[in-house]
């Protein structure tokens, strides 16, 4: 398919819905070694950098959270997120207020972990060459 159409310059940052944006930021920026680089709450929206990625969340009224792996109340995206170590990743996500996913469709090679919000984002360690 032609256009001729300005194709897309750039991606900005990925915009995630939460019932407390400053709240997932901030649990994000903790879980990624990055910075909260925006709060405010008097419009409901966050953001936080790392990894040269921004992520920014956005408070919606009546929040529907996810269930996974159901489909009642989809996911409808999820992060996959490069770790050195899994078992260490686990444990940090974990007292940042994760919890590892009753289902694990694989567990041995990477991790499924559900943040806060209900969201899924699955833990990945190193890539082998």
């Amino acid at each position: 398919m032609t256009s001729s159409a300005t194709p897309v310059t750039g991606f900005i940052a990925f915009t995630i819905d939460s019932p407390d944006a400053v709240r997932s930021a901030e649990f994000y920026a903790a879980l990624m070694g990055g910075e909260v680089t925006g709060r405010y709450p008097e419009y409901g929206y966050a953001q936080m950098q790392a990894l040269d990625t921004t992520l920014n969340f956005q408070s919606v009224a009546d929040y529907g959270r996810p269930e996974w792996p159901g489909q009642a109340h989809p996911q409808q995206f999820h992060l996959d997120l490069r770790v050195g170590d899994l078992e260490s990743a686990t444990a940090h996500a974990v007292s940042l207020g994760a919890e590892v996913a009753a289902e694990q469709p694989e567990g041995a090679t990477w991790r499924v972990m559900i943040d806060p919000d209900g969201h899924p984002f699955c833990l990945c360690p190193p890539s082998e060459a």
